[in-house]
């Protein structure tokens, strides 16, 4: 954001009245500061209190000029949160400059908004006065949130993806290694999900992985993390369970039974054909569910990930509907 130039016309009154020399319209600093699309607001920096605020603010927050003006800043409803105000206008009395890329702030009416917030001081006629520039992101915001969760996450589903899930199993592997705590990956894969497809349709495929990854998530903390692999294959990773790994395995193997369990109980699928009302679809089908325990591990991310793969497809090949641990010598 632009600094705007200290103004020219203000004199020694500005002490007691420095918003009367900041609107006189023979400023050439107040044409800018009338016309600029940044919010601006200016601080006393003794005080506290608003000196001046721009159209453009007035027109972003929804408070008049006078609502504004002789206020100290944490009595505006938008920087209400009093003891974060205070703490942010003693850093700026104590910097000068300060910066913050991404501060919450809320209108008038109560809307949340985000705002890129930058000030200066400055001298102002023996006054010392902290402009602050306030820039609207959040359309900006909520564009990058909409980009980041195409990346990182199943649009069916909404839960984290592959490329999501790696990163956090990354994360979770240094953490291990920091307090001790073992960690497990649980790779599961929905048995004869196939032939659901093939009978009703994908539409009905999609509500069926829909359900399936609630039932998921509710079996887990909400530290775990659930994502969809993909196809109708899902990962479940457990953080921080126990420094012994035989009961570290144990936790796994309850909240994996749990799942199965879950997984293995009737669906009923209501789905809207064309032309008709709901059509109920039962259906049963189950899963099975490789977990691979891992602390401090010579192999990478994508080793933890194909050993869970291995274990679920001993899983399946011992006759489906059953859980395996992965075993290094099997």
């Amino acid at each position: 954001m632009q600094n705007l130039p200290t103004p020219s016309c203000v004199t020694d009154t500005v002490s007691d009245h420095a918003h009367q020399a900041l609107r006189t319209s023979e400023c050439r600093y107040r044409r800018l500061f009338e016309t600029a699309q940044d919010g601006i607001l200016l601080l006393n920096a003794d005080t506290a209190q608003i000196e001046d605020v721009n159209p453009y603010l007035i027109e972003l927050l929804g408070y008049s000029h006078a609502e504004f003006l002789g206020k100290k800043l944490w009595e505006v409803g938008s920087f209400a949160d009093i003891a974060q105000s205070k703490e942010m206008f003693a850093e700026l009395q104590t910097k000068g400059y300060v910066r913050y890329d991404d501060l919450p702030l809320k209108t008038k009416e109560g809307a949340r908004i985000q705002v890129e917030f930058v000030s200066n001081s400055y001298d102002c006629g023996g006054t010392k006065v902290i402009q602050c520039n306030i820039r609207n992101i959040t359309e900006r915001k909520r564009v990058e949130g909409k980009i980041y969760d195409l990346a990182y996450h199943d649009s069916l589903t909404q839960l984290p993806n592959r490329r999501h899930l790696k990163d956090r199993l990354e994360q979770t592997m240094v953490a291990s290694k920091r307090s001790g705590r073992y960690g497990a990956l649980m790779f599961l894969d929905m048995d004869n999900f196939k032939p659901l497809n093939d009978t009703h349709g994908h539409d009905v495929g999609d509500l069926l992985l829909v359900e399936v990854a609630r039932r998921i998530s509710s079996c887990v903390r909400e530290m775990d993390i659930v994502a969809r692999f993909g196809g109708d294959e899902f990962m479940v990773m457990l953080a921080e369970l126990d420094v012994d790994k035989d009961k570290s395995a144990t936790q796994a193997a309850i909240v994996a039974e749990k799942i199965r369990a879950f997984l293995a109980e009737p669906y009923v699928l209501k789905f809207d054909k064309v032309g008709t009302e709901k059509l109920p679809i039962e259906h049963h089908f189950t899963s099975s569910i490789g977990v691979v325990m891992f602390i401090n591990h010579d192999g990478s991310a994508d080793d933890i990930v194909k050993w869970a793969d291995l274990a679920m497809y001993r899983a399946k090949n011992a006759g489906r509907n059953l859980i395996r641990f992965y075993d290094s010598n099997a």
